[in-house]
């Protein structure tokens, strides 16, 4: 568990069991920073994000789409 604090206020971060840390803090930074995003649409956001840095990396593991 982590506490991090962002203009003045303070969020405490509690890790899903099966879940990435780093998925986690950068879903939660997702929420911290635009309150108004839900938990469903801010993992959609991580996971289109995720799918960008994988087609760049990986080029050719993804050949069929564009």
């Amino acid at each position: 568990m982590a506490a991090i604090r962002y203009n003045g206020n303070w969020f405490k971060i509690s890790p899903k069991e099966y879940e990435p840390e780093r998925q986690t803090y950068e879903i939660m930074w997702e929420r911290v920073r635009e309150p108004l995003v839900l938990s469903p649409e801010a993992y959609r956001k991580w996971y289109a994000a995720e799918q960008k840095k994988v087609k760049v990396l990986y080029p050719s593991f993804r050949k069929d789409e564009t």
